[in-house]
């Protein structure tokens, strides 16, 4: 075998153009995908340390996918339909047991029941935009509220920045508000925003809902370069407003998802009154009077003719009672204890007949994920087609060299070598060039990712931190990823030499030493 490498060195050395060229390649290859991988795994770690941390925990409970919904997570729920009431996070429905459950699992270290709803903040008496050309719409207010229990939320999630003031009083309609959005309303509305200032809350998730809130406290997200921005925290009682925790969403919720509504065995003179009810002889002419139109009585008053409202306005009160998620933290929070107590928890709800499901923290956050999930794909696809240039590049790189040495393959047959001889030697030169060009390819990645890391490059535009994942650019190494990628090299030097060296023991030892006398 030292015989074949020494012949192998010193032909890669007597052909230095060629083996240059397949070098490069190689070495360029491997610093792509490399650099790639390590921008994704930086990535991934970074908003996987930031939601586990502050906003997901290790493990979410939430009421299960509605019906016709793609997903939900605890931010909204992507449904197939265009109703505004789509996007409305339903109700733990038996919110007792589910935190029961909780209590008597292992592995738990703290949790909080928790909301999660979205709206927009306006000008305190003015439900109108005022839009002109200088109005900036990437700065529209919008925000996501979170609420969670107000003795528990804070201790679970303490690393908020308070940069001003204080956190909600318990049933208040009081806000906590983020810098970031603070900013944007105040480019939006031209106008400044301190602590005290009444606001006008409209939601996202409900109809027509508008409700007057007071600034109390601004703050600053945790991670600078998180993705997560415009939050308002607010307390529970204020938040069931936006996210239609009322009695009547919980009876809907809880309804069979088939009800007979057949009306065929009503006549219509049942549902609507005869003929004569309406225009007889004695009810709606005889109202007119000089071209006026008269009540029969008019001594009804509107509280007489829509009837007794107080069971609608009680289904219309929020449900104090009700939450969307229990989110929790773990003690032992390594992957292994994640899926574990995911599944115990699981098993309980099984047993016990509780409709509920169990989310880990990229399932929880996927509205934020998935650009980072599209970003894999579109990486993963590049590094596809770049593997196939190089491929072919090579292969007929070398199938061009293996062609040049037609004479020297027919003199080492000559003199007695056997196929498996000179199979050998081509395959150990293709493996040391791919050894050396892929050392010297993430010798150069490792460096790039020094270089890049020491600089600290950071983002602060909210579209850039969504797309990216975050705003910091970090690129992190793994000895996974660098092992993975050689061994493809490995491999695909190996596939690209079979086609020509196949090619050339083909050629007869007479043949062959004729070609190389031309």
């Amino acid at each position: 075998m030292g015989v074949i490498f020494r012949m192998a060195v010193r032909n890669l050395t007597q052909h230095k153009s060629k083996t240059i060229i397949i070098g490069l390649f190689i070495a360029v290859g491997v610093m792509i995908v490399e650099l790639g991988n390590g921008f994704l795994e930086a990535t991934n770690r970074g908003m996987e340390r930031d939601f586990r941390a502050h906003y997901t925990g290790d493990l979410v409970i939430s009421a299960p996918v509605p019906k016709d919904a793609m997903y939900m997570d605890m931010f909204q729920v992507e449904s197939t339909t265009m109703s505004m009431d789509g996007m409305r996070i339903p109700a733990i429905q038996d919110i007792a047991a589910v935190e029961s459950v909780v209590q008597d699992t292992g592995n738990i270290k703290a949790y909080s029941k928790f909301i999660s709803t979205q709206g927009i903040m306006m000008e305190n008496g003015i439900a109108e935009f005022e839009i002109d050309d200088d109005t900036n719409f990437a700065a529209l207010p919008l925000f996501l509220m979170f609420s969670g229990e107000p003795d528990r939320y804070f201790d679970l999630f303490p690393s908020i920045q308070l940069t001003a003031g204080r956190t909600p009083a318990a049933g208040t309609n009081e806000l906590l508000i983020d810098e970031e959005l603070r900013d944007n309303f105040e480019e939006f509305f031209r106008k400044p925003l301190n602590l005290g200032d009444t606001v006008l809350i409209a939601g996202a998730a409900t109809r027509a809902t508008l409700r007057e809130a007071v600034i109390v406290g601004f703050y600053r997200q945790p991670d600078k370069n998180s993705t997560m921005s415009s939050i308002v925290y607010a307390d529970p009682s204020f938040a069931r407003i936006y996210a239609k925790l009322t009695y009547s969403a919980a009876i809907e919720s809880s309804l069979p998802e088939n009800v007979d509504m057949n009306l065929s065995q009503a006549s219509e003179d049942d549902l609507f009154g005869g003929d004569d009810d309406f225009f007889g002889d004695d009810g709606f002419f005889d109202d007119f009077e000089d071209g006026d139109l008269l009540l029969a009585d008019t001594s009804a008053g509107f509280d007489d003719i829509l009837g007794d409202t107080t069971l609608r306005d009680k289904l219309n009160e929020t449900d104090d009672g009700a939450w969307q998620f229990v989110v929790m933290k773990l003690d032992n929070a390594t992957s292994m204890g994640v899926e574990r107590t995911k599944a115990q928890i699981e098993k309980a709800f099984a047993d016990q007949g509780i409709a509920a499901r169990v989310m880990t923290w990229n399932e929880a956050a996927r509205s934020f994920t998935t650009t980072v999930d599209g970003i894999s794909i579109i990486f993963t696809a590049l590094v596809i087609i770049l593997a196939v240039v190089v491929f072919f590049i090579i292969m007929n790189t070398m199938t061009i060299s293996v062609l040049e040495r037609t004479g020297e393959i027919g003199t080492m047959r000559a003199l007695g070598s056997h196929k498996d001889f000179i199979r050998k030697l081509f395959v150990t030169e293709s493996l040391t060039i791919a050894v050396v060009s892929a050392t010297a390819g993430t010798v150069l990645a490792l460096i790039i990712m020094v270089i890049v890391n020491a600089c600290d490059i950071s983002v602060s535009n909210t579209v850039a931190k969504l797309l990216l994942g975050g705003g910091s650019i970090k690129l992190i190494p793994t000895v996974t990823s660098i092992a993975q990628t050689v061994l493809l090299i490995l491999a695909g030097s190996l596939l690209a030499n079979l086609y020509p060296v196949s090619a050339a023991l083909r050629v007869t030892p007479l043949k062959a030493l004729s070609k190389g006398d031309e």
